[in-house]
């Protein structure tokens, strides 16, 4: 099922769930409805979440080089650096964040993966 939506009545519904990113986020997050979000965004040309500033941009390429970064800063593959926290929790700061950020980037690479494989369109602009 396709439902029409006007640009401006979007750009409403964005502008009150971001401002659910700001009071929520990290805490409470979907990696999914964070997809689509940020498409959204950038559909309709407007300011994305925050998460996009703090992250340098919100793609697969931005989620595969945060692994890579998590990987390198504790020399473990993430699934063992998860693994590890899952175990002994993290002793410090840095470790916490990449707690959160390594299963919330493992969480988005699958959301875009799913829509790949299933050739959906995440979203579509029509004049």
């Amino acid at each position: 099922m396709k439902i029409l939506v006007d640009s401006k009545v979007l750009e409403k519904i964005i502008s009150y769930a971001k401002a659910q990113c700001d009071n929520l986020c990290p805490e409470v997050r979907d990696p999914e409805t964070c997809v689509l979000l940020v498409e959204l965004c950038k559909v309709l040309k407007v300011q994305g979440p925050p998460c996009i500033k703090d992250y340098g941009g919100f793609s697969e390429e931005v989620f595969k080089k945060l692994i890579v970064d998590i990987e390198k800063r504790h020399d473990l593959s993430i699934q063992e650096f998860l693994k590890m926290m899952k175990v002994k929790g993290p002793s410090n700061l840095q470790e916490q964040i990449d707690e959160i950020d390594g299963k919330f980037a493992l969480e988005v690479l699958k959301v875009y993966r799913e829509y790949r494989q299933n050739r959906d369109l995440i979203v579509k602009l029509e004049d």
